[in-house]
């Protein structure tokens, strides 16, 4: 990727981004500090700071170590702190539930290849406490969503958030919200109810910061859903996943109006699943995203792209749920349009999925989506294209679903990963760290509709210039071609509409070129 400017650097600690760690450090001429991108501190101004690429040049120009983000540690080594290392991978797995039923805290720390010391240091030195604190609130917040979302059992919420027993349960709910567990659902309304053959269905509701373009996420969706898999009704997206414990079925109001969270409803075969849905919606539909921070630094990084920003403030990176996904959409769309690529995931479903349960299904939607590594072992049966591609197909995608690539390493690296992998040019690895990672500074190089849109704009005329285009929106390029593609997909009066023009995952990239 492109040496980052010193002005897109100062971009990227304003977000305080975990995936720019390791990339640079930030010195404070006024305090003699040196930290991390993502550092919590207070953001410095502009002027009063310099930029260098290495722990080891900002010591040798007299700064010391932050206490706070650890700049001192390589990032993702066991002394390494919250700024996206040790502390970070142990609340991921504390929240998909390392510490519930039998799960203990030297385990923990054995699948982090550290010692129980070492983990309680990074822990405490991040967040102020340890892993048992952090598990009691995860679960009590789970179990929170179940008695205000559910009308299950409270004996049934206690076992599904984690907690070890009934009593546990009820005085830890009690003690941090204040009242038992009866009385909260008392004055709530709950719109859950079991469901047939075990299967139950859910509410919650998702916090999201605003504003947030949902009409933009629905659009893209809906030009990408799988019959039987997915359904756009409107605003109402829903979506069959494959979860931990069994299947499961996401629908999101993404019209839900502000300031008011987004409803959600989960069908659920293991209630065990509930947080695990909930955490992969968040991921899905980019809800953790901060669209004020992106979209001033788009305004100031890439002025061009002003009228869009004021016509679709909040855009979001649409996501899917594993790398693998990404991938398979990926190879399959190179060189033909997205609803070309749909037609040909659809004919690998139709091959190989497998039916929802009928308590889970809703609407249209009535199967789980073909599993990536399964489609690629059967190409030759279900792909129409070039037979390279179909190789790349059976080789690759089974490679990143078995290596099950850490979402925290640094992106360049990543990247390095996906590129090593036959067949997979450079638009095929931005675009599948894009959507299966939300990488926030990846933009398909090569990719037909974006310089289709920035032809209309006047912002360039060939890909070489689109690229620098795209480069003065760094570190925000994923969120830029974002736009480009949304302002692609809208049908303009003076042009007559075309039933590719939806945005385009899988435009006419030259990708064919590049391996």
């Amino acid at each position: 990727m492109a040496l980052m400017t010193d002005e897109e650097r100062f971009a990227a600690i304003r977000a305080r981004d975990t995936r720019f760690d390791g990339m640079f450090f930030t010195c404070v001429r006024s305090t003699g500090i040196f930290c991390r991108p993502s550092c919590p501190a207070r953001t410095p101004h502009r002027e009063g700071v310099e930029f260098v690429p290495s722990a080891a040049a900002a010591v040798a120009a007299g700064y010391r170590a932050c206490k706070r983000c650890g700049p001192l540690a390589p990032p993702g080594s066991p002394d390494d702190d919250p700024a996206g290392s040790l502390a970070d991978r142990a609340l991921h797995l504390i929240d998909a539930g390392a510490l519930d039923d039998d799960g203990t805290v030297p385990g923990l720390a054995r699948r982090l290849a550290v010692s129980e010391r070492t983990l309680h240091r990074a822990l405490v030195g991040a967040t102020g406490a340890g892993a048992l604190a952090h598990a009691r609130i995860r679960r009590a917040r789970r179990a929170h969503e179940l008695v205000v979302g559910s009308a299950l059992p409270l004996s049934a919420i206690a076992h599904a958030a984690g907690f070890g027993s009934e009593r546990q349960f009820h005085n830890t709910f009690t003690r941090l919200f204040g009242h038992a567990p009866s009385v909260v659902r008392e004055r709530s309304i709950s719109q859950a109810r079991p469901s047939a053959h075990g299967a139950v269905v859910l509410s919650a509701q998702l916090a999201v910061r605003r504003p947030f373009d949902g009409a933009g996420l629905a659009a893209w969706f809906a030009h990408r859903a799988v019959p039987g898999v997915e359904e756009v009704d409107g605003l109402r997206w829903t979506r069959a996943v494959h979860l931990p414990h069994g299947p499961g079925v996401l629908q999101v109001d993404l019209g839900g109006p502000a300031p008011h969270p987004l409803p959600l409803t989960l069908r659920l075969a293991d209630l065990r699943d509930h947080a695990v849905a909930v955490s992969l919606t968040r991921r899905l539909l980019d809800l953790d995203a901060d669209p004020v921070g992106i979209d001033d630094g788009l305004r100031r990084t890439l002025p061009a792209l002003a009228p869009l920003l004021a016509a679709r403030p909040g855009v979001r990176l649409p996501g899917t749920p594993t790398l693998a996904e990404a991938l398979l959409w990926a190879v399959t769309g190179q060189q033909i349009t997205t609803a070309q690529a749909r037609d040909q995931i659809t004919r690998a479903t139709d091959l190989l999925a497998t039916a929802l349960p009928e308590a889970l299904r809703t609407g249209s939607v009535e199967r789980l989506p073909v599993l990536p590594a399964n489609a690629a072992a059967r190409a030759e049966d279900w792909f129409r294209g070039p037979r390279a591609r179909s190789r790349t197909l059976q080789e690759a995608v089974p490679a990143i679903a078995a290596d099950d690539l850490p979402a925290r390493w640094p992106l360049d690296e990543l990247r390095s990963r996906v590129l090593a992998l036959r067949g997979v040019g450079p638009w095929t690895a931005d675009y599948v760290l894009l959507r299966g990672l939300r990488a926030i500074d990846a933009a398909p190089a090569g990719d037909a509709a974006l310089l289709g849109a920035a032809r209309d704009l006047g912002l360039a005329e060939d890909h070489t210039a689109l690229q620098r285009v795209l480069e003065a929106a760094s570190p925000w390029r994923s969120y830029a071609a974002l736009h480009l593609w949304q302002h692609q997909a809208t049908p303009r009066r003076d042009a007559p509409p075309s039933p590719s023009a939806a945005p385009s995952s899988a435009s006419t990239a030259p990708e064919g070129s590049l391996r």
